[in-house]
């Protein structure tokens, strides 16, 4: 019997994550790894939330976008504390403004369901 090849996606996934990298040398002090660990966070729940998307095309759950942008919204805040706020480093404003913007998305999305549940039902 032959395995699906997302079977041997996710464990390889899983075997690369829990691989000591060069990257954890990088936590010299609590500034760096905050850097780290909001960079590691982010490279986990962008894609995430990406994926979520797909789940886009059924109506049935477009109001659960509202729910799921949780998700982002804590991101912002989490990432903006440890990369902003914490370390002084505005230059990396951006990365809590990407999680923002997908907070945003998937709240207009989930919102997306009732417009057109009033515009079916004022025809």
């Amino acid at each position: 019997m032959e395995r699906p090849f997302a079977v041997f996606l996710v464990a390889f996934l899983v075997f690369v994550l829990l691989i000591p990298s060069p990257v954890q040398g990088l936590c010299i002090n609590a500034e760096a790894c905050g850097i780290v660990g909001g960079t590691l966070l982010s490279m986990l729940t962008v894609p995430i939330c990406l994926v979520l998307f797909v789940f886009a095309i059924w109506p049935k759950f477009r109001p659960w976008f509202k729910v799921m942008a949780v998700l982002p919204g804590f991101m912002v805040v989490l990432t903006g504390y440890l990369m902003v706020f914490r370390v002084g480093r505005f230059d990396l404003i951006w990365v809590p403004l990407i999680h923002a913007g997908l907070m945003i998305a998937m709240i207009r999305v989930g919102r997306l369901s009732e417009r057109l549940e009033t515009v079916v039902s004022a025809e």
